[in-house]
């Protein structure tokens, strides 16, 4: 251990020690919870290497204390929710914009960037698109949700996940070398060509947009390969593709540095940008981006589960640093790094305290060690702090 590696693993021991001394989240001083207490946010941080960025629908149910976390730490945001196919479009010719349209207002009046999730997916999407339509109006169906959408917010929203989660899971040598798509509705009314079909659409809604693919566990294994067969695929029929989102939704018990690492550089290969667009860190537990509850005891929102031991915090602090490690290595690829959430209490998984802040809003040893990977980077990433 080098004596730099030495003193950024006695700083992310130090965090770990004043997080429990603090008496865990349960025991709050006075003028803890709010504000960054004189540490520079994580955007300003990293302003020279990529935009940071936070999930939820803002502003709307959030307290003043979150919505200042938001302005002091992120320069980005993604909706959590409110844009995916079903919330926002339930019916043909049936919009509810509300949410999204007070999302993008907030972010303007504080001049922080919008990221648009999701216009194509095969989860929450109303089974209208495909109802009695033969593949014409399926098609119609399709262009008219995304040209609207992206039409609405066209200069307001910076980029898109186009099209989310359309690889298979279970893959094994003889599909890695396939596009392995799942067996979708949209696959069975359209065929592989949707995916194209839908950056196209985009791309005329808005041609200065960011367009991006977006999915999970494509960073390693059959996954990954697929995913390139998809991507040089999309690429060969001129769909307008600007970049990967690798979802990010990893465990202390599996973080996969080398993969995410080389799969950055793959996708760098073929002219994408790359974005982490779900990023999690959960405290024991299993990994992916399955849809549904969260996994562990209780899943979901829930709140409560284990409180986190003081070596938890650190394991998680440690695996953030060295993710962190890894995307500033690739900040001339590397747009953006987006927290799946605010707060452990506005995870998906906040019985696995996921998170860089508490669920009382206050930061944890990870934030710390992210910081410190910055200004302290590690030579060797791979390696533990």
């Amino acid at each position: 251990m080098s004596g730099r590696i030495a003193t950024v693993f006695g700083c992310v021991a130090l965090a770990c020690l004043s997080w429990t001394a603090r008496g865990g989240p349960d025991d709050v001083k006075k003028g803890e919870k709010s504000g960054n207490g004189g540490v520079p946010g994580l955007k300003d941080v990293y302003k020279d290497s990529f935009r940071i960025g936070t999930a939820g629908d803002l502003p709307r149910g959030y307290s003043d204390e979150e919505l200042g976390l938001v302005e002091e730490n992120f320069n980005v945001v993604t909706p959590e929710n409110c844009m995916k196919p079903g919330p926002i479009h339930p019916e043909e010719g049936t919009w509810r914009f509300e949410r999204p349209d007070a999302l993008v207002q907030w972010c303007l009046d504080r001049q922080i960037a919008v990221h648009g999730h999701t216009l194509v997916w095969h989860a929450q999407t109303n089974d209208w698109f495909f109802r009695d339509g033969d593949k014409a109006e399926v098609t119609r169906r399709l262009k008219e949700h995304i040209s609207t959408l992206v039409g609405r917010y066209k200069g307001k929203i910076r980029g898109w996940d186009v099209v989310n989660e359309a690889i298979g899971d279970g893959g094994n040598a003889q599909t890695s070398e396939t596009e392995h798509l799942r067996n979708s509705p949209w696959v069975r009314a359209l065929g592989p060509e949707f995916l194209t079909l839908a950056f196209k659409f985009a791309h005329e809604a808005d041609p200065d947009a960011r367009l991006y693919y977006n999915d999970y566990n494509i960073e390693a294994g059959p996954k990954h390969a697929s995913s390139l067969v998809l991507l040089k695929r999309l690429i060969k029929d001129g769909a307008p593709i600007h970049g990967v989102g690798i979802q990010g939704h990893w465990s202390t018990n599996n973080v996969p540095i080398e993969a995410i690492d080389r799969a950055i550089a793959d996708y760098a290969a073929l002219g994408l940008k790359v974005s982490i667009t779900e990023l999690d860190v959960t405290i024991r537990g299993t990994s992916g981006g399955q849809f549904g509850p969260g996994p562990g005891p209780g899943g979901g929102r829930a709140g409560g589960g284990t409180p986190p031991s003081e070596q938890d915090l650190k394991a998680q602090a440690d695996a953030y640093a060295r993710l962190f490690a890894v995307f500033n290595k690739h900040k001339d690829v590397v747009e953006r790094v987006t927290f799946w959430g605010l707060s452990d209490r506005r995870s998906w998984r906040s019985r696995q305290h996921p998170l860089i802040f508490d669920a009382n809003n206050r930061r944890k040893p990870a934030y710390d060690a992210i910081v410190e990977a910055k200004l302290h980077p590690n030579p060797d990433p791979s390696t533990p702090r």
